[in-house]
């Protein structure tokens, strides 16, 4: 009986690690022809993250920008890129043992621990700079931490994961 109250405990907490894997979500104008663009420039975000972390954000889209062919410019850019992020408590129930009585319909969790995590989404759009129209639109969400050194290396990661794929191909 304990193996298997060890077995049910151990797959919520996988299955609960799982759901709070980095998610992504990319859209963009199918009728864009991204090698027509070749430098962006930043707006200034409508939700600028607090502290240090607006630079960090600036920065790790920066390099993947870079890492992707476009140049960061001063003056007469192709596309205009603009971030915003949130932040939101996220609350997990498990349930520890079950109970089954002895008819269909009387079973329940013994116990349940409640988890609440923070959430943070980041967003990054990317607008033709001359007809002001959206191209391209990618959010990714994680888990945030109380230790900072793992958050940078999740921003990263994220915002890495989130340009994998760009520019984006036709048939996708």
């Amino acid at each position: 009986m304990k193996t298997r109250i060890l077995v049910v405990v151990v797959l919520c907490l996988l299955v609960s690690t799982l759901a709070f894997a980095q998610k992504v979500n990319i859209n963009w104008d199918r009728n864009a022809n991204f090698a027509n663009y070749h430098s962006y420039m930043w707006e200034a975000s409508p939700n600028p993250a607090k502290g240090l972390w607006n630079q960090r954000i600036i920065d790790a889209v920066d390099k993947q920008l870079e890492a992707k062919g476009l140049a960061k410019v001063d003056s007469n850019p192709d596309l205009w890129v603009v971030y915003s992020n949130s932040i939101h408590n996220e609350k997990d129930v498990v349930g520890t043992g079950y109970l089954v009585g002895p008819t269909w319909g009387q079973s329940g969790p013994v116990s349940q621990n409640t988890f609440i995590f923070k959430i943070g989404t980041l967003v990054v759009e990317l607008a033709d700079t001359k007809d002001k129209q959206l191209l391209w639109r990618g959010s990714v969400s994680d888990t945030i931490t109380d230790n900072s050194n793992k958050n940078i290396k999740n921003l990263d990661k994220a915002v890495a994961k989130l340009f994998q794929k760009y520019p984006p191909k036709e048939k996708e």
